[in-house]
């Protein structure tokens, strides 16, 4: 091995804990932040699904509400009429 190499190997053995530590704490953040996104991206989903079914409810809700149209049938009544009396 070249002495570079030499050194290399030794700074990494006398660093090894700090090194390590370090490679657990970025794989931590790395998890904690992937579970963020994940997390928001379920929320997000969630609401947008409210949303979506409230505005139907509320939609339903008009499309239940009776409306109430009086028809004068008198005109028809007399015409039926007439046509019987004249038989």
């Amino acid at each position: 091995m070249s002495q570079a190499k030499v050194e290399e190997h030794k700074e990494e053995k006398l660093h090894r804990k700090e090194i390590v530590k370090k490679q657990k704490r970025n794989k931590f953040i790395a998890a904690l932040v992937s579970v963020a996104i994940c997390a928001a991206a379920v929320v997000w989903i969630g609401w947008s699904l409210y949303g979506k079914v409230q505005s139907a409810q509320k939609e339903a809700e008009a499309d239940k509400q009776t409306v109430v149209t009086p028809i004068d049938l008198s005109a028809l009544s007399d015409y039926s009429g007439s046509i019987l009396d004249n038989k």
